[in-house]
């Protein structure tokens, strides 16, 4: 993307994260899940040094645990920062915050962590739809309740009422989470429908 679209979609990502950072509160914190895996996201984009330059954001603690709870604003100017860095490598804000939330989400799966928390993401697509408002809780205590209605048989809309993470990054996590169900062709359609809550329209096909 290039141009009057790609400035559009620059300003949009920094108009975002300018609005969350300037609302959230001592009181709003995310998972060290979220941390850890945002750093091997850039380790494995950009290299050693796009991470340390992430993690000069933090002014606070820097090695984080799974499920200790940090300051969401540090996570912020970490993932504004990633935006900054991949944006220099010519990828568009929110292209590079569905990226951040896909291979974030991938990565905790995979850590001794989220295999702890295999039961609440594993089965069909459905499934992990079902156990989402519970796994939600456990990884985001701080959040407002997330809703899933089901659409048909893979057709779904999650909304989740508080939540401190762009848009776009919540749609890249939901596309690893189906994915790693089985689900192809995954379609997501998503939209801040107020201050800290997003409304997400899902779509895929079953796997083989």
């Amino acid at each position: 993307m290039s141009g009057l679209g790609a400035e559009a979609y620059r300003v949009q990502t920094g108009a975002e994260l300018g609005h969350l950072l300037t609302w959230l509160g001592p009181e709003d914190t995310l998972r060290g899940m979220f941390f850890r895996s945002l750093q091997e996201a850039m380790l494995t984009l950009l290299g050693e040094a796009a991470m340390e330059a992430c993690l000069e954001e933090v002014t606070g603690e820097r090695d984080f645990v799974d499920f200790f709870a940090y300051p969401a604003v540090d996570f912020l100017r970490m993932v504004r920062r990633a935006a900054w860095l991949m944006e220099e490598r010519g990828c568009e804000g929110q292209e590079t915050l569905r990226m951040l939330g896909h291979l974030g989400t991938a990565a905790f799966l995979k850590s001794p962590a989220g295999k702890a928390m295999d039961v609440l993401a594993s089965g069909t697509p459905r499934r992990v739809l079902e156990n989402l408002p519970m796994a939600y809780q456990m990884l985001s205590p701080k959040g407002g309740p997330l809703s899933v209605t089901a659409l048909g048989p893979t057709r779904a809309r999650v909304n989740f009422s508080r939540d401190v993470l762009p848009c776009a990054y919540l749609e890249g996590l939901l596309e690893a989470l189906l994915k790693k169900a089985g689900a192809r062709g995954v379609r997501i359609e998503g939209r801040r429908v107020s201050a800290f809550s997003c409304e997400f329209l899902l779509a895929w096909t079953e796997g083989d």
